[in-house]
């Protein structure tokens, strides 16, 4: 199984600079506590889409809803880098 999350390109700026790793460290700690071995991916791209490829109708609402929760709890994993001021 593979799930891709594409992020709109337009967004890049309000997140942090590492940003699309952060998104892609905790997708795929999310999924392999559930889905071990499951491939997945995040880019940005012209909108923000799911892809969810090799599982079935339910398997993949379970995932949809994984991710969507997911980012409604990203003000605790998505962390900004602190600057410091000299």
């Amino acid at each position: 199984m593979r799930v891709e999350i594409k992020i709109d390109r337009r967004n890049e700026k309000s997140l942090p600079r590492d940003g699309l790793h952060q998104i892609a460290q905790e997708l795929k700690k999310r999924l392999n506590k559930k889905y071990v071995g499951s491939e997945t991916s995040t880019r940005f791209a012209t909108a923000t889409d799911i892809v969810i490829t090799g599982a079935s109708k339910d398997t993949s609402k379970v995932i949809r809803k994984m991710v969507e929760e997911m980012f409604e709890e990203a003000d605790e994993w998505l962390v900004c880098e602190e600057i410091e001021m000299a």
